[in-house]
């Protein structure tokens, strides 16, 4: 099986490998999947090859993480299925958040490169509706905070 990222964003890269790694866990596919990520024009790895191995190292118990000779292409191996977009995503936030609190503005300043407003701002107002967060309103600015 083969995974294709090239001509994508970072982002859109990411999120297609996760959408097709779990469609393939889930249908009980357990073989090798070899992601086609490139290695950049520059020939020292692209932004998406760099994204990808970085993405792989966090998430090594969802996956098994074999490099082939070829720099353009990673081989993975599915353990479990690896948690939808806007979890990772509420986690970050949450540590985030952990030390002090902070504004909607700065939480999507902070993620703004790897995450869009609008998944943002879903992921804020469900941890403050399941009160993972607590909104404080200082100075007419509403800050989040971990409770």
């Amino acid at each position: 099986m083969e995974i294709d990222l090239h001509d994508l964003s970072v982002n859109e890269a990411i999120r297609i490998f996760i959408e097709k790694y779990n469609k393939a866990f889930k249908s009980g596919y357990k073989g090798k999947i070899s992601v086609i990520h490139g290695y950049g024009s520059s020939g020292q790895g692209g932004k998406i090859k760099r994204a990808f191995k970085t993405f792989t190292e966090e998430h090594r118990k969802f996956l098994k993480v074999e490099y082939t000779v070829n720099p353009g292409i990673t081989n993975v191996y599915p353990l479990k299925a690896i948690p939808h977009i806007l979890d990772l995503l509420s986690k970050e936030i949450l540590v985030y958040c952990s030390k002090s609190p902070k504004s909607l503005s700065k939480i999507e300043s902070e993620f703004f490169k790897k995450y869009t407003a609008k998944e943002i701002k879903v992921c804020v107002k469900s941890l403050v509706n399941k009160g993972l967060l607590e909104e404080i309103l200082k100075k007419d600015i509403v800050y989040l905070k971990k409770e």
